[in-house]
């Protein structure tokens, strides 16, 4: 099974900035709870430079995740992994959906079903993850979210994964986040790391973070930058929800 933790490298962690409209699923890795909107497109970029247990070193240059929402409720996902290796090909593709599952858009606990399709290099097996998103916000300044998700790869066996981050505004446009996460597979150690960034809002639809990582019971270590951008309501959208 593949051992990079970044299959999807990107999280909840920009709902902390109450008032923006922009919500990424970067830099940390526990999934938002949040679609991006009917018609709407959002594309999250990073480069990513990792070191495994054992020394092995990976630079993904970059990772791309595009969302297009087609209703208020679903958006579908196109994640796309970059690396130096191979001549900078595609390392990893990922192709699937996120379903918001509250009732009531307005509650401060939000919960969402992710799904994706994770598609086979040469010599690897299919694959898909499933993973419930739930977060909290707003609860004296901080934001909440956590994620609890099974992956799975044809005739092998598969992995639970978890995630737990916090958040907190330190100004309008600056937030900071802690966060750890892990893996759980069978016959096999328990996987627990850290991480922490910051993100910067350059703008309602723009956005830059920096992270990094580290391993707490393993060797991996990692450093991240990134930028997200949202497309703007056009005019139709604009009368409609006025």
């Amino acid at each position: 099974m593949n051992k990079n933790y970044f299959i999807l490298p990107i999280a909840l962690f920009s709902q902390i900035l109450f008032s923006q409209d922009l919500i990424t699923d970067r830099p940390d890795q526990t999934e938002s709870a949040v679609v991006v909107g009917d018609k709407k497109i959002q594309i999250e970029s990073g480069i990513l430079n990792q070191e495994n247990s054992g020394g092995e070193k990976n630079l993904s240059i970059p990772t791309n995740l595009f969302r297009y929402g087609i209703s208020q409720k679903i958006e579908l996902r196109l994640n796309l992994e970059h690396s130096d290796k191979k001549n900078y090909g595609i390392e990893s593709i990922e192709i699937g959906s996120k379903i918001n599952l509250n009732k009531n858009q307005n509650s401060l606990t939000k919960i969402a079903l992710l799904s994706h399709l994770l598609l086979p290099k040469k010599e690897e097996n299919l694959g898909i993850m499933n993973l419930i998103s739930i977060s909290h916000d707003q609860i004296k300044n901080l934001s909440i979210g956590y994620n609890l998700g099974y992956t799975h790869f044809m005739n092998q066996s598969g992995s639970l994964k978890y995630s737990i981050a916090f958040g907190t505004s330190l100004s309008e446009k600056i937030g900071f986040f802690i966060e750890t996460y892990g893996e759980i597979e069978k016959s096999e150690m328990p996987i627990s790391n850290f991480d922490s960034g910051f993100t910067y809002l350059v703008k309602d639809n723009l956005q830059i973070d920096i992270s990094f990582g580290l391993g707490i019971n393993n060797q991996m270590n990692f450093q991240s930058i990134g930028v997200s951008w949202k497309s703007k309501k056009n005019k139709t959208q604009t009368k409609k929800t006025n």
